[in-house]
């Protein structure tokens, strides 16, 4: 036995193997231990004294210990309390090796943080069981926590990860959404800019050719005149305006240009007139929504029409409308003189309900007494 208590070890060049601290204060029974454990190729460290026992626990942490209860100066009890309490020592497995063989003795190891109980005498093959099944769990215990902190840390560093790309998404997000409003701002101001044109192109066309310009007026003040006596809504009746102003429009990509005729035609000679219009109206924006008043503003009210052969109320409330007042103004247009209203009404009268909506019919009569008088004031209203 060395000065210090211990007793020295069998073999103590076996650094490398599962180390194990025997605390008993019985020389024989840390000997026998000893003796067992370093021929089974553990390193042992045999001591008599709980408090050298503690200090060299601290100095090189056992991967085991083999505790008895009854010492002096410090029982096997406090030992373990106090293994238990230290952070680099709590999880070190302690087997308690006691003479006492009471339930209460060995519930009060248990309860210090002891996780065996072998009760003097031993036999040397339980021993030997005990230690390694505790040491395989310790070692399991020991790569779980190992294997738990790495994935600890690359949960960590996935967190970062996410973090930094909802950061970038984000930002990426932000900046796709600046251009695409910048790019929805300036095809809107190229929509817009379109309509104006397009209007402005009628407006030109209008003003540099008498027939043509009468006739648009013409339409738009019967139109007017229709919307004002059913009551539509402003927005409703801004729509229908602009289809009676432009309703022509498809007629300028013809080759028989408008420009170049002394008369204005009756009818669609071409058969292409209004989906000439809807094309020509596709870039615009706010033209763009009226597109179906132009290409239905042929489609008569009994499904005879074209160009897609729609009826009765399935044609757009503004068609109808338009097509109305076309009808009346080309009657008008055709005379060699202003016709009297009461004939006007007559020749509607005839065509009420096949051609044209009859609800439309007080509305068309009331504007043929307002509009035609203002073309003509000679006539009576």
């Amino acid at each position: 036995m060395s000065p210090n208590g211990r007793i020295p070890a069998a073999d103590d060049t076996r650094q490398r193997a599962p180390s194990i601290l025997i605390v008993d204060d019985m020389p024989s029974t840390g000997f026998l231990l000893e003796s067992m454990l370093s021929a089974e190729g553990y390193h042992v460290r045999v001591f008599q004294r709980a408090m050298m026992a503690l200090q060299a626990a601290h100095e090189e942490p056992p991967h085991l210990i083999l505790l008895d209860i009854n010492m002096p100066e410090m029982n096997g009890y406090e030992l373990c309390r106090q293994l238990k309490a230290a952070p680099l020592l709590k999880d070190i497995p302690v087997i308690f090796i006691s003479a006492l063989n009471e339930t209460v003795d060995k519930v009060e190891a248990f309860r210090m943080g002891g996780v065996d109980y072998l009760t003097k005498p031993f036999q040397l093959e339980e021993v030997q069981a005990r230690v390694e099944t505790h040491l395989k769990i310790r070692t399991l215990q020991r790569r779980l926590t190992a294997q738990n902190e790495t994935v600890k840390q690359q949960n960590l560093l996935l967190d970062e990860w996410n973090t930094n790309l909802k950061h970038r998404v984000m930002q990426q997000t932000v900046l796709v959404r600046t251009r695409l409003e910048e790019a929805n701002r300036r095809k809107k101001s190229i929509q817009e800019t379109s309509d104006l044109l397009l209007l402005m192109y009628v407006d030109l066309l209008n003003r540099s050719n008498r027939l043509l310009g009468n006739n648009n007026q013409i339409v738009v003040d019967l139109a007017e005149s229709m919307m004002e006596t059913l009551q539509l809504p402003s927005s409703q009746r801004e729509e229908i305006k602009i289809a009676a102003f432009i309703h022509d429009i498809g007629l300028f990509i013809d080759s028989d240009h408008p420009l170049n005729r002394s008369t204005f035609p009756e009818s669609d000679e071409h058969g292409n007139h209004s989906i000439n219009g809807t094309e020509l109206l596709a870039a615009g924006r706010r033209l763009r929504e009226i597109r179906l008043i132009l290409r239905h503003q042929h489609d008569e009210y009994d499904g005879s029409g074209f160009p897609d052969g729609l009826a009765g109320e399935k044609i757009p409330l503004g068609s109808r409308i338009i097509h109305l007042a076309r009808f009346i103004n080309t009657v008008h247009a055709r005379q060699t003189g202003i016709k009297a209203a009461d004939e006007m009404n007559s020749e509607l009268a005839a065509v009420m309900g096949s051609k044209f909506d009859p609800a439309l019919a007080a509305a068309a009569r009331k504007a043929v007494n307002e509009v035609l008088h203002a073309v003509d004031p000679s006539q009576e209203p």
